[in-house]
């Protein structure tokens, strides 16, 4: 797979060909421009949220550590902008929250960046997707992050999911498209 951020549609036809060069299956571009025409797929791309007044919300528990690998996989499968990564870590001074399901096996995840004041993108497993555990998620995050202004990163998130960040007090505040090409 590539993935790059197109601002001048001039340079689809370039992407094109680097993709075929480095035999990538997929061309995924980050872009508000229209690249129907050019034979790409929409889908649900990036989306910075921003609340001032977080909600409340209640805490969750710390994924713990030998979850995490298969929790962000089972997470973010399936979603575009996530792509597989081989020796998943968290990333540093970071904090993961989990979301556990009825069996108390973990059905999502949350990365909360204390420094940053931000929210990483809640993910929850294909079986599990529905916007009340995305919402779980996110009151969460608010609840670990406590008063002051908090950033939500969100990738390949439905619009229904979009819905119901914005229902709790998030505003978009950035909205960049996702388009896919199937590279044959």
């Amino acid at each position: 797979m590539l993935e790059a951020e197109l601002v001048d549609e001039r340079a689809v036809g370039d992407l094109i060909i680097k993709a075929r060069e480095v035999d990538a299956e997929l061309l995924w571009l980050h872009s508000n421009l229209d690249l129907t025409a050019h034979g790409f797929e929409r889908f649900p791309g990036y989306v910075r949220m921003r609340t001032e007044q977080p909600p409340q919300g209640m805490r969750l528990g710390r994924l713990e550590p030998e979850y995490y690998a298969s929790t962000l996989d089972g997470s973010y499968r399936g979603l575009w902008g996530h792509k597989l990564v081989g020796d998943p870590r968290p990333p540093p001074k970071t904090i993961v929250l989990g979301l556990a399901g009825e069996s108390g096996e973990p059905i999502g995840l949350c990365i909360v960046d204390p420094a940053e004041r931000l929210v990483d993108g809640p993910g929850v497993r294909h079986d599990s997707r529905v916007e009340a555990a995305y919402e779980r998620l996110l009151l969460g995050a608010c609840a670990e992050l406590g008063s002051g202004p908090i950033d939500l990163d969100s990738w390949g998130d439905s619009p229904a999911v979009i819905d119901a960040y914005e229902a709790v007090g998030f505003e978009i505040v950035e909205r960049t498209a996702g388009w896919q090409l199937r590279i044959e």
